[in-house]
């Protein structure tokens, strides 16, 4: 597996700033086999270098291909380092944007990553592995590869080049679109609803019971705990990421949603008929309690916990490790527990840390 320095300029729309080092060579000649860390960067390598928080690694680098951002060039044709004649330097307007479309191009070599798709598998037959259960009311499309042991249920539609990876159960009247692909051992469960181009990781859950139960009395005293079976169902917009031992709970009643381009951490948990907008991100360990919601573009830090019917505005941050009790508004940030805007809460923490330092100083006097 080689890529060229040729596709690479290409794929990044960037220019090759250092070309008369090269005057031999051209950009089909210059190619490199994997993308590395800049520090352990080789002949073979391609790197990526866009903050100065790793300028200690350009000294040690020595990567075949160099990709970094325009505001740095000249500082890195100034520097006397060997890479600058060593090393073909790409500038774009985006490294790190170029980082995700090079990763793309890479991993669809890696059938554990990615998976090939485009009409060239439009007209072939599904592939389903000897030991997956198919019930034939299930529509499964062309090109789809359904893993070992698989399960898809009554009233099943499975659309065209989805891959399924082994273990994966689909329940009864449950849709998934075009082009998703869902890592060993995902479930979901009756009607639940995956748009096109949606990736799942392993071992997540879309489609649970919500956690609802109606108290049994005995006169004022409780008794005991009677289930409220949840008969909504959960659905995802297209072009959704959703991290492994992620789980995502139906609702009570309607729809539990995850709106289009959202991207959802590891070990997430949506609570029943929550609601996440286009393209939120949600990192992990994060819980949305019931009815909750997250706007568009909103970024919620790890750890983090929303409290039921509360909702974060578009385009809003929640730091990791707030205890989200009331509304964020449109653009703002919250941090805490207990919940304060951004600003406030750090003046809050200066005021208590000069209690602290007076009081210290008090108790130095008595003494």
């Amino acid at each position: 597996m080689s890529f060229s320095l040729s596709e690479v300029i290409h794929w990044t729309a960037g220019r090759w700033v250092n070309s008369n080092e090269f005057p031999s060579l051209n950009t089909d000649i210059i190619r490199f086999e994997r993308a590395t860390q800049l520090s352990a960067s080789g002949s073979s390598d391609l790197a990526f270098f866009f903050s100065k928080a790793y300028q200690k690694d350009l000294l040690s680098a020595l990567p075949a291909i160099l990709i970094t951002g325009e505001p740095f060039v000249q500082a890195l044709q100034q520097s006397g380092l060997s890479l600058w004649k060593k090393s073909a330097i790409v500038a774009c307007a985006d490294p790190y944007g170029a980082m995700a479309i090079l990763s793309e191009k890479i991993a669809s070599r890696l059938s554990s990553v990615a998976h090939p798709m485009g009409d060239s598998l439009l007209e072939s037959e599904a592939k389903v592995h000897s030991s997956a259960v198919i019930h034939p009311t299930a529509i499964i499309a062309k090109g789809v590869s359904i893993g070992p042991h698989c399960v898809i249920e009554q009233g099943a539609r499975i659309g065209a080049r989805t891959v399924l990876y082994a273990g994966c159960y689909v329940g009864p009247e449950s849709h998934v679109g075009e082009d998703c692909v869902f890592f060993p051992h995902v479930t979901l469960y009756e009607w639940t609803e995956v748009g096109n181009r949606v990736r799942i990781h392993a071992s997540s859950v879309l489609g649970s019971d919500g956690f609802g139960y109606a108290p049994m009395r005995e006169g004022q005293k409780v008794v005991g705990h009677r289930k409220i079976y949840h008969l909504g169902r959960v659905v995802v917009g297209d072009d959704v990421e959703i991290g492994a031992n992620t789980c995502i709970d139906r609702s009570t009643f309607g729809e539990t949603r995850i709106e289009k381009s959202a991207k959802l951490d590891n070990q997430v948990h949506i609570g029943h008929n929550a609601f996440v907008d286009e393209g939120a991100v949600i990192c992990g360990g994060t819980c949305l309690a019931g009815r909750a919601s997250v706007g568009k573009f909103a970024l919620v830090g790890g750890l983090v916990g929303i409290i039921n019917d509360v909702h974060v505005g578009d385009a809003a941050n929640v730091a990791a490790l707030t205890l989200v009790s009331k509304d964020v508004p449109v653009g703002s940030t919250a941090v805490g527990n207990p919940q304060r805007e951004y600003k406030e809460h750090f003046r809050a923490h200066a005021t208590l840390n000069r209690l602290m330092e007076e009081r210290g100083r008090g108790r130095e006097k008595q003494k």
